[in-house]
């Protein structure tokens, strides 16, 4: 019997081997898999970016031009609100990857959470005036000013969700609430805010609940998952629950849907109030005239750089690669480089490499701009000798604020014509509409402000160019401004009362 069963372990114990060698080998091979399939996403990732760097480039270009007619300018936006939306698309698709390999990380740092949340509001603003629906902001009186959190990772989360929330919106509005949870502790422990999107939409059925956060799970009307890749969701639940929360849901078929999660993060102290300008507003810069070398193979992605910063005053090289640029930095000195990664002859890491051991160059500002958004390039570029990362389709606003940083600039911004003041030759409407006009504008109600505002132009002439002077701040969402008009009007209005 005791032969039997050692006879038994024996074979027992070459089963176990044979089955752990297998497994071991199908993980080399899923593990081979897995890299491939890294690898072709990120080239895939490179060779869409390239072309999308040449249109949402121009389109920005075209954007700024003062000559360009309206009707051509709504055309340019139309573009770029395209390629904005393919990228988002292709940024999806590699977040998916780095889900599944766990490779998706979080780079917390110290912010404004004000400006983020102002710049995702305006965003969102966008969206719902398009599909003519409400739009409301609600921050908390008392949020912090400075929090540690990975910036790009909380605006994707809340872009996405208020973006889902204006898609299956119709009627009625989206809400956007941020609250502070421990407004009385979080100074001397950490800020719990809790972020809340609540819409009037065509709301989830129970038996959808489950499907929401899954990659690919789109649920709902068919014409509406057209939109997007199904792949939102599922990055941004991962990206809260790497922050230490988790998104959740109530929602109710036919009447709307809330989604809301609650994260602690630390409060920032030391945060620094990022140079960010309206990049639509700057004409030139109050210094002396920098010069530019742009380092890149290939010359569409130079010319974006050239026609953005040729205007404004700078004085822009061009080099092809590597080697080239170390000459022209040799000859000429620039104040600052932006090079490319990927070129031929002289890629830009050797170049780097280069430059920081040349006693003559060793001082030079080098922005790396690349297509490549994997962490590790970027990580290796900034290690290599680069003083900063600009990612690859340029964004005119990333650009400008990395140039005010790094040449210490000023920027000249072209004068704003909207008066904060009434003028003397325009009449306003009586009291009644006006205290209307400032609580829509209060609100955030810009929609229904614009409709109030044209009501009244189109009932009294005499109102028309007040009706002009309030939509045209409303078109560029300056509620504050919109406010500040009206208050002086109302006071005009109390003064010359009270001289009768």
């Amino acid at each position: 019997m005791s032969h039997q069963l050692q006879s038994s372990f024996t074979i027992l114990e070459h089963r176990v081997a044979e089955r752990t060698a297998e497994l071991q080998v199908a993980k080399v091979i899923a593990d081979n898999a897995n890299q491939a399939k890294s690898e072709f996403l990120a080239n895939m990732s490179h060779e869409l970016r390239t072309p999308l760097n040449g249109i949402l480039g121009y389109a920005q270009i075209l954007g700024r031009a003062k000559s360009i007619a309206d009707k051509e300018r709504h055309g340019v936006n139309i573009i770029h609100q395209c390629g904005t939306h393919l990228l988002t698309l292709i940024n999806d698709i590699l977040d998916i990857s780095k889900i599944e390999a766990r490779k998706l990380e979080l780079v917390p740092h110290a912010i404004h959470l004000p400006s983020l949340l102002q710049g995702v509001m305006e965003i969102s603003q966008i969206r719902t005036q398009q599909k003519n629906i409400d739009f409301r902001y609600e921050p908390d009186e008392n949020l912090p000013s400075g929090v540690i959190v990975d910036e790009k990772r909380l605006r994707q989360v809340l872009i996405n969700l208020l973006g889902n929330a204006t898609k299956f919106t119709d009627q009625g509005g989206v809400t956007f609430k941020v609250q502070l949870l421990n407004p009385d502790t979080y100074q001397n422990t950490a800020p719990k805010l809790r972020f809340a999107v609540i819409d009037t939409g065509v709301g989830i059925a129970p038996e959808n609940m489950q499907k929401l956060f899954k990659a690919f799970g789109q649920v709902g009307d068919r014409s509406r998952q057209a939109e997007g890749t199904g792949l939102g969701l599922a990055i941004s639940q991962q990206i809260v629950q790497l922050m230490g929360g988790k998104i959740q849901v109530q929602s109710q078929l036919g009447v709307g849907s809330e989604f809301f999660f609650t994260v602690e993060l630390p409060l920032a102290t030391n945060w620094t109030h990022q140079q960010t300008s309206e990049a639509g507003n700057i004409v030139g810069y109050a210094e002396e005239q920098q010069r530019i070398l742009v380092v890149d193979d290939r010359w569409e992605n130079r010319s974006v750089i050239v026609n953005l910063l040729e205007p404004l005053g700078f004085a822009v090289l061009e080099a092809e690669n590597g080697q080239d640029g170390l000459e022209k930095m040799r000859a000429s000195l620039p104040d600052l480089v932006i090079t490319d990664l990927q070129m031929p002859i002289m890629d830009g890491f050797t170049m780097l490499k280069q430059l920081r051991d040349d006693p003559d160059l060793k001082h030079l500002k080098v922005l790396v701009s690349s297509a490549s958004v994997a962490q590790l390039d970027q990580q290796m570029s900034l290690e290599a000798g680069g003083d900063d990362f600009l990612a690859k389709p340029v964004n005119t606003q990333d650009l400008f604020n990395l140039l005010a940083y790094h040449l210490q600039l000023t920027w000249n911004h072209e004068e704003v014509t909207a008066p904060a003041t009434p003028a003397s030759e325009i009449i306003a409407p009586p009291p009644a509409d006006l205290q209307i006009l400032l609580e829509l504008a209060q609100e955030g109600r810009l929609k229904k402000l614009i409709e109030v505002a044209e009501q009244i132009g189109q009932q009294d002439d005499r109102y028309q160019s007040f009706a002009h002077q309030v939509l045209q701040l409303a078109k560029k969402f300056q509620s504050e401004k919109i406010e500040q008009l009206i208050q002086a009007y109302l006071q005009e209005y109390l003064t010359n009362d009270s001289e009768k």
